[in-house]
This record gives structure tokens, C-alpha cells and sequence, in this order.
């Protein structure tokens, strides 16, 4: 009985200690925007009062010691940049800890030129349950009427897109602004919304053949003169873009555990999220989505995430993305690169131009030297101090100073990578359609990344892999990345080649290998257990990886569209090694069935998939 009784009583404190603290939990502060001269309903400008009850709460949070909420009760809010002010954030963080922002599924309705939420120096906090959009959104759409040899027809709803055409310019005009066609020109099917098969950026005409003395027919009929570059069945949706990276939707500075979820945007005048030097991101059911009962075709100007010099965990679960002006993800470092070695301790990094991100490094930061030709990773040494070199207010040069003695072969354009921010990414559940612009993914960090679980409808490649010391230098070679149970359907459908990449999955280093030997860029990449439903050759396009295997994987033949690829190899790989190719289940109507070996020795490839023929 004695061993029973203290049996029962360990039980007891096992279910205090591990069940009942949730129920415990001090739950936080809350603090109503409403209380502050918010109305819910009204078109009052929400701005002041988010103002007044973000001080309310700093005050009450006593540097993070109680957990503090400030709650939106649910309704329609409307948010202006105050009188005299422009390009501001509706809701503005700095330097608090656990702190919520709760909008009990509200809506809020942005106007003019502003950025949603920032969040800055802060710790631990949460932003959640609303959706958001733009009354005068900043791009326009209209329908196809006709597409002749020299014009083309096109019918806006002047009610959604007010314009007026002064002096041979056509200006569309929203709250505070006027603005011409200046950015993307997009296709997208009448039926299924869908970007139009085989079409791409300016398909009928970029920017500049929409700002050529425009013909108003009455209506909401403007005819564009010129030549098209494509001839659009009538009833076509075309979307066009008044800009391109205005102000970004939620801005992420110099954090630690962050999370966004059950959020809902359907516009944002750049990026939907983007975060610099945070650690730990959770996005959770933070979708894009284009506006269907305003018969929208877009959503955001940019990109859905970009996520750079970020380290800890990104989490991106359930997320849904249709409509933006770039690519669902994109998760990176930067190179830095270098213009002169200054001593044994010092170099002097690019201040202007690509290739100047040294925003990127910090005192205390560990680094890598990277090779400029091979983009090979070097010795590691670590920023003793970073000097700004001036004449008068003018920076003339940044120095890096190093705590140990650099390498003797590092020289000019040899690169930096920060080796102390580098990210994991876990991505699940998500959907990446083929209402977007571009590519799906791009990732690119050395630290375990996974993918799995999702559903890829994309236009271009639906997950690219770079890294590159010759464009955007972006960095971050991979070393442990697993594709696993994704479906990929219909997708790289909008064109072969160039930066929308060059098969279904596309790794694309800027590193060329010149020979057999060529040491790769990337490292450890398995494409494993996913489904493939495909209507063209392209699947796997991979340039300098080391240890690459794509492994019982079922590959479909569809007939959506007709195959158009340049490419017909299946497989194309260059500079590889250690592949592994097997227990790959075909349908019998697969296109291609080949490997297209370049720069690899026949040893680098196993080939264990039965019918899969090697290609001259």
C-alpha cells in the first residue's frame, strides 16, 4: 500500500508539472484599440489610435515583464498616413517583448502609400487574425476586348481603376496619387485565372507600349497602338503593375521569435513580409490572396517572403499564395564582395552598386571567405571592427577588420559570407499556385532546410536553388536540404530558361564548372517521395551539387498544355557528383526518359531507374 500511495502521489506531481501549466498560464494584458478612438465601421483613420495604444501598452508591458495584448475588436478599419506624413506604417513595433497584436478577424483597409506593420528590436511577439487590402489598389487590371496587328483593346471597370489621359498620358489615379504604368505586365486565363500558358513578363508589351499615347474608345476602353507581342483571346485577364518595390507590407528588423498567422493579404505595395537579422520566424497561414469579389487577378507588388541574413528556425506552415509580382519564398544570405586587401587584417568591401550588402555584417560576426571564382567556402575568422572611411559626409570606402590574419590568397573580388546568420527552414502544407508571377521557392542557407508536404502550381520553376557572386550575391550554399511528399503539378508552364528557371526543379549556381574535377558549389540535396505530374520533358535541372539524389519519386504525364521546352532532356546535370537516380516509378507516357551529363565522369551518376537512358 506504502508503494502505491507514493506511486499515485509521483503521478500526481508528473500531471502537475507536465499537464496543468497551460492552464495556469497568465494570460495577457489586453489593451483595446477602441478604447484609444478607434471606430470600427467608420472610415476614421485608425492611425492615432494604434499610436496611442502602443505606448499605452509599452507602458503596462515594464520592458517585457508582463505579456501585453493589444486587441483590435473585430470590425472594418481603415488606415491613412497621418496629415503631412507619407510612407508610414499603419502599426509600428520598437524594442517590446512579449507583446500581441490580436485582430479578432478584422479587416483592415489601407490607403495611400504606406507599409502595414513594422516590427523592430523586439522579442518574442505575435501578430495574427486579420486580413488586409487596399481601397485603390496600386496595380490595375482589365480585360482583353481585341488584339489586332497594331493595337490592342482593353476594358478597365473605371469605378476599381479611375484614369484620365492628359496630353497623350494615361495616369491612373487612387487616394493622393497618380501613377502610369510602371512595372510588370502580366497574362492571365479568363477561365481559371491562371498566368497564360507560355507567357511571361510583357508578353503583349512591357511598360513603355501602355505609355504610348493611349486612345480612350469610351466605356473603359483604352486602345494601346503598337505592335503586340502576343495576341490575347478577348475576355483575357491582364494585370498591370504601377510600380515595383514601394513599401513593404510587414517589415522585420533585428528580432527574436516572431510569428504572423491567420492573416490574410490581398494587397501590399511590395514584398508581403520581409526580415532582416531575425531570429526564429514562424509563419503560419499567411496567405496572399487575390480579392474575389472584386474579380482580382493580383495580390502583391512583390515577393510573397523574403527572408535575408536571418538565422535560428523559419517555420512556414499552411500558407496559400496566388497573385503576387514575384516569388513565394525567398530565404538568403549575402555576399559581400571585396574591392582590396588593405593588410594582413583588413579588407575594404564594396560600398555602392550590387555587391555592397556589407549592412549584412557585424562586429562579432564569424565569416566565411569565399573563393571568387570556384565559390568555394575558405577559412572562417571573425570582425574585430568595421570602419566607415570618409571625406567630409561622403563614404568612401567600408574596411573589415579581422580578430586573426586573413588568408595570403585573398584578393579583390574574393566575397564575404556571414557565417553566424544563416537560417533552418521547415516549410509544410503550403500552396504555390500558378496565379503568381515566377518561381516558387528559392532557398538558399548551408543549415537544414526541409520541404514537404506542399502543392506547387507555379508558372516558372517551382523550387530554384541558387547562390551567385555576379547579380543579386545572394549566398548561402546548400548543405542539407530534403525535398520530400510534395505534389508538383502543371508547373514551369510560362517559358524555358533564363531566371524563371530550367525545369520543374532548377538548381542554377552562378558557379560554371569548367571540367570533371570542378569541385561543386551545393552539397547533400534528396528529392524523395514526391509525386511529379508534368506535360513537358524538363524536371531536374542541377548545376554543381555534390551528393544529389532523387529517389522513389512517381512521375505523371499530363496534357494540360503542349510540351515546348528547349531542354527535353529529364534530367540535366552538370558538374555533379555522387548523384544517385533510383526506385523512380514512370508512366509509361513520360517525355524524354533521359540523363544529359555535362562536365561528370560516367562514375559520378548511379542510374537505377529502369528505362532512363543516359542522353548524347
Amino acid at each position: 500500500m506504502k508503494n502505491l500511495s507514493t506511486l499515485c502521489l509521483l503521478q500526481c506531481l508528473l500531471l502537475f508539472f507536465f499537464v496543468t501549466p497551460a492552464s495556469f498560464a497568465v494570460e495577457a494584458e489586453r489593451v483595446l484599440v477602441t478604447d484609444f478612438g478607434a471606430e470600427p465601421g467608420s472610415r476614421k483613420n485608425t492611425f492615432a489610435a494604434v499610436e496611442a495604444a502602443i505606448r499605452a501598452c509599452r507602458d503596462k508591458s515594464d520592458s517585457g515583464a508582463v505579456a501585453v495584448s493589444l486587441v483590435f475588436p473585430k470590425g472594418q478599419y481603415h488606415f491613412f498616413n497621418p496629415e503631412g506624413r507619407d510612407r508610414t506604417y499603419g502599426v509600428r513595433v520598437d524594442g517590446m517583448k512579449n507583446f500581441t497584436i490580436e485582430g479578432e478577424g478584422s479587416k483592415f483597409i489601407f490607403h495611400g502609400t504606406m507599409g502595414i506593420c513594422s516590427v523592430s528590436d523586439c522579442e518574442n511577439v505575435t501578430v495574427r487574425n486579420f486580413s488586409v487590402d487596399w481601397e485603390k489598389p496600386y496595380i490595375v487590371q482589365g480585360n482583353i476586348v481585341e488584339t489586332a496587328d497594331d493595337y490592342v483593346d482593353i476594358r478597365f471597370d473605371t469605378d476599381e481603376y479611375p484614369y484620365e489621359i492628359t496630353d497623350g498620358n494615361l495616369l491612373y489615379t487612387g487616394e493622393g496619387w497618380k501613377r502610369k504604368i510602371d512595372g510588370y505586365t502580366l497574362l492571365f486565363d479568363k477561365d481559371t485565372k491562371y498566368m497564360v500558358y507560355q507567357t511571361r513578363d510583357g508578353a503583349i508589351g512591357h511598360a513603355d507600349f501602355f505609355n504610348r499615347k493611349p486612345e480612350d474608345r469610351g466605356d473603359g476602353i483604352i486602345r494601346f497602338h503598337g505592335k503586340p507581342g502576343y495576341k490575347a483571346e478577348p475576355g483575357t485577364y491582364i494585370a498591370l503593375w504601377l510600380g515595383r518595390y514601394i513599401l513593404v507590407g510587414f517589415d522585420l528588423n533585428r528580432n527574436k521569435d516572431i510569428t504572423l498567422e491567420n492573416i490574410d493579404l490581398y494587397h501590399a505595395l511590395s514584398h508581403g513580409v520581409v526580415a532582416f537579422k531575425t531570429e526564429n520566424i514562424t509563419l503560419r497561414s499567411v496567405n496572399y490572396k487575390t480579392n474575389a469579389e472584386k474579380d482580382r487577378v493580383f495580390s502583391l507588388i512583390a515577393d510573397g517572403y523574403h527572408l535575408n541574413t536571418c538565422k535560428g528556425l523559419v517555420k512556414i506552415e499552411n500558407c496559400t499564395q496566388e497573385g503576387m509580382g514575384d516569388d513565394f519564398l525567398n530565404l538568403h544570405g549575402m555576399n559581400v564582395m571585396i574591392e582590396e586587401r588593405v593588410d594582413d587584417a583588413t579588407v575594404a568591401v564594396k560600398t555602392s552598386d550590387r555587391g555592397s550588402a556589407s549592412y549584412v555584417l557585424g562586429v562579432g560576426d564569424e565569416i566565411w571567405f569565399i573563393d571568387g571564382v570556384t565559390l568555394q567556402r575558405g577559412q572562417t575568422n571573425r570582425i574585430k571592427e568595421i570602419k566607415d572611411i570618409r571625406e567630409g559626409s561622403r563614404l568612401t570606402a567600408r574596411h573589415i577588420v579581422f580578430e586573426e590574419k586573413i588568408p595570403e590568397t585573398i584578393k579583390a573580388k574574393d566575397a564575404l559570407e556571414n557565417k553566424t546568420w544563416n537560417a533552418e527552414l521547415e516549410m509544410r502544407d503550403c500552396k504555390v499556385l500558378k496565379r503568381h508571377r515566377a518561381r516558387g521557392i528559392l532557398v538558399t542557407t548551408p543549415l537544414r532546410a526541409v520541404i514537404e508536404n506542399n502543392y506547387f502550381r507555379t508558372a516558372g520553376t517551382a523550387i530554384l536553388i541558387e547562390g551567385d557572386v555576379n547579380y543579386w550575391y545572394e549566398s548561402g550554399a546548400v548543405g542539407d536540404l530534403l525535398i520530400r511528399n510534395n505534389v508538383f503539378e502543371d508547373c514551369f508552364s510560362s517559358g524555358y530558361g533564363g531566371d524563371w528557371g530550367h525545369a520543374v526543379i532548377t538548381i542554377h549556381p552562378s558557379h560554371q564548372p569548367q571540367s570533371e574535377d570542378d569541385e561543386p558549389y551545393h552539397r547533400n540535396i534528396r528529392i524523395e517521395n514526391n509525386t511529379f505530374k508534368t506535360f513537358d520533358y524538363p524536371l531536374l535541372f542541377a548545376r554543381s551539387v555534390r551528393q544529389l539524389h532523387f529517389a522513389d519519386n512517381k512521375i505523371e504525364r499530363t496534357k494540360t498544355h503542349e510540351p515546348f521546352a528547349v531542354n527535353q532532356a529529364t534530367f540535366w546535370l552538370d558538374g555533379c557528383r555522387e548523384v544517385l537516380i533510383e526506385n523512380n516509378v514512370y508512366d509509361e507516357e513520360v517525355l524524354g526518359k533521359n540523363v544529359k551529363l555535362l562536365h561528370m565522369k560516367n562514375t559520378d551518376l548511379q542510374l537505377k531507374d529502369s528505362g532512363i537512358q543516359t542522353a548524347d
